[in-house]
């Protein structure tokens, strides 16, 4: 029984400790689809296709089956495919995962997506995932104090207060 205890653990640490062992691999590939103002789909030079949710940030949500576009969704959206849209990227992967989806920083010419997200005001520091990011916490308060983006609205709705609204009719 203690044995079988101990062969549990030392798979459990194995598996934890290969499971980490992803953090912060780069990728270099090309944005061939922009879901929304915080995901995108990256083709990797050897053949790969990562489904991308950017680190930090949490963007308007766009419509889906089970909401209608949020207010500032459609231009997240719209700016990330502007930016990253068919442009050679590099992807610093977390190791994270969230809905079938890598966890990761997109660069384009040495700019972080999700730094410029917040830089024009269309989305949110993701406090929760990146608690000590001082530079995210800070493009999210020079947009709302410059009044721009998402932050013209006196009361913007974060995305996660709107996805709850909606809670139950997503899978």
């Amino acid at each position: 029984m203690r044995r079988n205890l101990h062969a549990r653990f030392f798979v459990f640490v194995l598996f934890f400790v290969a499971g980490g062992a992803r953090a912060d691999e780069w990728v270099i590939g090309q944005v061939v689809s922009v879901h929304d103002g915080d995901t995108a789909t990256v083709a990797t030079r050897d053949g790969k296709t990562l489904r991308v949710r950017f680190y930090g940030v949490d963007a308007p949500e766009r419509a889906t089956e089970y909401w209608p576009d949020q207010a500032f969704g459609k231009e997240a959206g719209d700016f990330m495919a502007d930016l990253l849209l068919n442009h050679a990227v590099k992807v610093r992967l977390t190791g994270e995962h969230t809905y079938q989806r890598e966890v990761g920083e997109i660069f384009i010419a040495g700019r972080s997506a999700s730094r410029e997200l917040l830089r024009v005001g269309l989305g949110w520091w993701n406090r929760p995932f990146a608690r000590k990011d001082a530079t995210l916490r800070r493009l999210e308060q020079r947009a709302r104090k410059a009044h721009i983006g998402l932050w013209r609205d006196k009361h913007p709705l974060a995305p996660w207060r709107y996805r709850k609204q909606y809670h139950g009719r997503a899978n």
